[in-house]
């Protein structure tokens, strides 16, 4: 079965023909990792893929991976344009895998090929990963990827997967009613890594009852590294926010033997 890889050009909306080939241009193998459903609180081990489940109806997916591509259709990509890739798809069955392209990826150096040992001057190579960026697998509706900062790249919209909360949801939360912020500490103090943990608990409280919303409150209240007094905490710094949001996620857990507390530095779903 012949595979096809096809590129998409800067600025251009097309997707161009690039090579049919016979050979495998990725190793298949790599879904053989184990993958975690994507999850900003979760840390993803070096074996092991995020994945995005249903991904044809999270409004990130690109229309060609919903029909049948039809390589006869598409304009084959001339030589300028193969200057101006932002990334190349190679299909293999119902595999696609998608590579981010930039200048690092090309070589106009002289080289010389070991089987041939000619030196080249005037060719101008194109180097392809070992991994890709990306590898949607369309017969399970589903997205592998390792990082979500270059799988956004591609599919436009996910790094909404881990947003950061703007200024203005930054101060409003910490106006919440639950908290008592010292005068002093303000949003503009409040760094990247809270300001998506903000985006994120917002959600979280989004979603519970009063009730729960003041379990939570007296769970965290439990752990003691945050003073809360009359039901509300008390955050002086950086630092106070971030156990305070941690605790709202529902980090903190104490050991069944021993009693010891800890705090979950990555959570996944059971």
């Amino acid at each position: 079965m012949a595979n096809y890889i096809y590129g998409k050009v800067k600025r251009k909306q097309s997707l161009f023909r690039i090579i049919e080939t016979d050979v495998d241009v990725y190793d298949t193998t790599q879904l053989t990792l184990n993958a975690v459903e994507y999850n900003q609180s979760t840390l993803r081990d070096d074996q092991e893929l995020y994945k995005l489940s249903h991904f044809s109806r999270s409004g990130y997916s690109l229309p060609f991976l919903q029909g049948d591509l039809d390589s006869v259709n598409l304009t084959q990509i001339t030589k300028p344009d193969l200057a101006k890739l932002s990334f190349i798809c190679a299909i293999q069955g119902n595999l696609y895998f998608f590579q981010i392209i930039n200048s690092s990826f090309y070589i106009s150096k002289k080289w010389f090929s070991i089987d041939e040992l000619t030196l080249e001057t005037d060719k101008p190579i194109i180097t392809i990963n070992s991994f890709a960026d990306a590898i949607y697998d369309k017969e399970n509706d589903t997205l592998y990827f390792k990082k979500l900062t270059l799988a956004q790249k591609i599919f436009k919209g996910m790094d909404q997967l881990y947003r950061e909360a703007t200024d203005a949801e930054t101060q409003a939360f910490l106006t919440s009613e639950f908290l008592e912020v010292n005068p002093a500490f303000n949003s503009s103090k409040v760094t990247v890594p809270n300001r998506k943990r903000i985006a994120l608990v917002n959600e979280i409280l989004n979603r519970f009852t009063d009730g729960e919303k003041q379990e939570i409150y007296d769970y965290t209240s439990q752990y003691g590294r945050v003073i809360f007094e009359n039901g509300r905490f008390k955050i002086d710094s950086d630092e106070d926010l971030k156990f305070v949001l941690w605790g709202i996620e529902q980090r903190f857990y104490t050991t069944p033997i021993g009693g010891e507390k800890r705090i979950a530095n990555s959570i996944i779903s059971i």
